[in-house]
C-alpha cells in the first residue's frame, strides 16, 4: 500500500498534499496551545516533565540521525525548532494545521533568515501519507499519539514509510499520574484528547514483530523509540 497524493505549494515556504486545504480543529487555537506547551509550569504540573526531557529525546532523532527525517504532527516547533536549523537531514515537518506550519514557519526563519533549504513543511493527513512505503530513514512523532482514539491507526501510519532498518522515535502523554489522568480525561470530553491510554497500551502499539522497541517513562510521559528490522 502506498499514497501518492500530488503535493503543491499552499502559502509561502508551506505546502499541502490535501484536495480540501480547510481549517483543521487546532488553527484557531495554534498560538495559545504554542504559548501554553512552552512554559515550564504547565510540563512540570500536568506531566512531571521538563522541555529539556523532550529536547534530549528529539535530540537523538533529530540530530543523532541520518538520511531523511518525517515529523508527523510537528505542530509549531516549540520543543524543536532550533534541532531543526542545527540538522544537516533532509527534513519534511507535516500538521495538518496550517497555523501550526506557519508559527514553525516563523521560529524556523526568526529575524527575517530565509526558511532553510533542507526543511519543507506540509499540511498533510498523518492518517493518509503522501508518501511510498518505506520513504524515510527517521520518523518521529512528538506528543501526538494521546490526541486520537484510532491510535494504531496512526502508528501503523507512520511506520510504513519508515525503511527498514530506519528508526523510530514518539513520545505520549499517559494515564501515570492522577493528576495527568484527570486533566486528559476532561480534555477528551471536549475532543481535544483521544482515549486516555496508559504507559503499557501505549508500548503495545509498537508490538509488531518487524519492529525493535525500547521505552522509558518520565513522569507521565512515555518516550518509545526503536528501529525497524524487516
Amino acid at each position: 500500500m502506498s499514497h501518492t497524493d500530488p503535493i503543491r505549494p499552499l502559502t509561502r515556504g508551506i505546502y499541502t498534499c490535501l484536495d480540501n486545504p480547510a481549517r483543521a480543529s487546532y488553527d484557531c487555537k495554534a498560538g495559545y496551545y504554542e504559548r501554553l506547551v512552552s512554559t515550564r509550569w504547565f510540563n512540570r504540573f500536568f506531566w512531571d516533565t521538563s522541555r529539556q526531557d523532550y529536547q534530549a529525546f528529539a535530540a537523538d532523532a533529530i540530530l543523532r540521525s541520518s538520511g531523511t527525517v518525517l515529523d508527523i504532527g510537528c505542530g509549531g516547533l516549540a520543543q524543536t525548532a532550533h534541532l531543526y536549523r542545527a540538522t544537516g537531514n533532509d527534513c519534511i515537518l507535516l500538521d495538518r494545521s496550517v497555523e501550526m506550519l506557519k508559527i514553525a514557519r516563523a521560529r524556523l526563519s526568526g529575524g527575517g533568515r530565509p526558511l532553510p533549504a533542507h526543511i519543507q513543511l506540509l499540511q498533510g493527513d498523518a492518517f493518509q501519507l503522501p508518501f511510498p512505503d518505506n520513504t524515510f530513514d527517521t520518523v518521529c512523532s512528538f506528543g501526538t499519539i494521546h490526541l486520537f482514539d484510532n491510535k494504531q491507526a496512526f502508528v501503523n501510519e507512520a511506520l510504513r514509510v519508515l525503511k527498514p532498518g530506519g528508526r523510530y522515535y514518539f513520545y505520549s502523554m499517559t494515564s501515570q499520574r492522577k493528576i495527568s489522568r484527570v486533566f486528559m480525561s476532561s480534555l477528551r470530553l471536549i475532543h481535544e484528547f483521544g482515549e486516555v491510554y496508559s504507559v503499557a497500551q501505549t508500548v503495545a502499539l509498537f508490538g509488531q514483530p518487524s519492529l525493535q522497541v525500547k521505552s522509558y517513562v518520565i513522569g507521565s510521559t512515555v518516550f518509545i523509540h526503536g528501529q525497524k528490522i524487516k
